[in-house]
């Protein structure tokens, strides 16, 4: 399969330990030796979020049922505040935030 990182010999998805054991092995040739596994969730995560994920997305991707699982992998990143501060000012330079808050206001 074309979109997995680890595969068997036949292209197959890894089962078992196998996957945990090239996962170490390709760990050890980076020099990143203190790089679990599950860091890899807290990466990924809070990467496809900035790409306009949403939590029901998020939760899909890695099996969550509740929300409340699926945020515990959301972290701030660094300048992102930055970045909604832009959009909203460019939804107010357009005129959209007007429209915006009308059909807000209509659903209340």
């Amino acid at each position: 399969m074309d979109d997995r990182l680890f595969v068997s010999r036949d292209g197959s998805p890894l089962r078992g330990n196998t996957l945990r054991q090239a996962f170490v092995r390709a760990r050890k040739q980076v020099r990143l030796d203190d790089l679990t596994f599950h860091d890899l969730r807290h990466t990924g995560q809070p990467l496809a979020a900035q790409t306009g994920a949403t939590l029901v997305d998020l939760m899909k991707r890695l099996g969550h049922s509740s929300m409340a699982a699926a945020r515990r992998y959301l972290h701030a990143v660094d300048g992102r505040d930055r970045e909604i501060a832009k959009a909203l000012s460019e939804l107010a330079a357009h005129g959209v935030v007007a429209r915006l808050s009308r059909h807000i206001t209509m659903r209340s």
